[in-house]
C-alpha cells in the first residue's frame, strides 16, 4: 500500500477516500527505492509492471492510472548473484540497470571517514540538542582503522552511541567508543588519552582475566559517577550482566 496506495474500503482500517501511494505522489518526478534487493518477488512483478506499462493500480481499485516516474534504486546486495539464485527477477534487473553507479564501501574510502564522521556528529548532536563540536584525534584514528562492514549506517549508529556517552566535554573521545573499535589502534603513546592499566600477570588465566574485567567495570563506574546504565553501554554489556559482575566482584 505504501508504494501503490489503496482505495476506500480496500481492507480493514483503510482510510475513507483512500490514500495515494509513493508512485502516485512522485508522478512527473523521481522516486528513490532503497534496498531494492530486499523486495519480495511478488512486489518485483508489480514494480516491473510500473516500469513497463507506466501505470499503477491502487489496492482495491478496478482500473489503473498512468504515472510518469523516474526510478533511482539502491542496494548493497549482489543482484547478479541473486538472479542466479532466482531471488531477483532478471527482467527487472535489466529494466533498472540503465545507468549503474558503483559506490565504494566505507573501508575502501577511508579518507572520507573524518569528513563523514564530523558531518554525522554535527547532524545528530543537533537533533539530540547536545553541544558536541569535534571528535578527538585518537577517536578519529580508531574510526579510520575500523573496517565498517555496516558502512555509513554503522558509522551513524556509532556516532549516536558516542554522543549518548559524552558527559560535559565538547568532543567525542576514545573513551566513548566501544572496544571493538578502539582495539584496532595498533599503538598509543602516553599522551593519547588512552589509559594504561597495570595488571598483575601472576596467577591463572582465569584470575588475570577476572582482574582485568574488575578494573574495567570499576573505571567505567567511576567515569560515569556510578551511573550503571551508561557504564554498561560503555562496556558493551547489558545492565543485568553489569549488576551480576558487580555483585561477583564486590563492587
Amino acid at each position: 500500500s505504501e508504494l501503490f496506495g489503496y482505495e476506500s474500503g480496500a481492507f480493514t482500517g483503510a482510510k475513507k477516500g483512500g490514500k495515494p501511494g509513493k508512485f502516485e505522489l512522485a508522478d512527473k518526478s523521481t522516486i528513490f527505492l532503497d534496498e531494492i534487493g530486499d523486495l519480495p518477488l511478488p512486489m518485483q512483478v508489480k514494480l516491473l509492471r510500473v516500469i513497463q506499462e507506466r501505470e499503477i493500480e491502487r489496492i482495491g481499485a478496478t482500473k489503473s492510472q498512468k504515472v510518469d516516474v523516474r526510478i533511482i534504486a539502491a542496494t548493497n546486495r549482489n543482484l547478479e548473484e541473486m538472479i542466479k539464485l532466482k531471488t531477483f527477477r532478471e527482467d527487472l534487473y535489466y529494466r533498472l540497470n540503465v545507468i549503474n553507479i558503483q559506490i565504494p564501501s566505507l573501508r575502501e574510502r577511508k579518507e572520507d571517514i573524518p569528513l563523514l564522521a564530523r558531518h554525522l556528529m554535527r547532524t545528530i548532536s543537533s537533533e539530540m540538542e547536545r553541544h558536541v563540536t569535534d571528535i578527538s584525534e585518537d577517536a578519529m584514528a580508531a574510526l579510520a582503522a575500523y573496517e565498517w562492514p555496516g558502512n555509513i549506517r554503522e558509522l551513524g549508529n556509532l556516532i549516536e552511541r558516542a554522543l549518548n556517552l559524552v558527559d560535559k566535554q565538547a568532543s567525542i573521545g576514545i573513551d566513548q567508543l566501544p572496544r571493538y573499535i578502539t582495539q584496532n589502534l595498533v599503538k598509543h603513546d602516553n599522551n593519547s588519552g588512552v589509559k594504561v592499566v597495570p595488571i598483575s600477570m601472576e596467577g591463572s588465566l582465569k584470575e588475570i582475566t577476572q582482574e582485568i574485567e574488575k578494573k574495567a567495570i570499576k573505571e567505567a563506574l567511576e567515569e560515569f559517577n556510578g551511573n550503571k546504565l551508561r557504564a554498561a553501554i560503555k562496556l558493551d554489556i547489558s545492565r543485568t550482566s553489569l549488576y551480576e559482575k558487580m555483585k561477583a566482584y564486590g563492587l
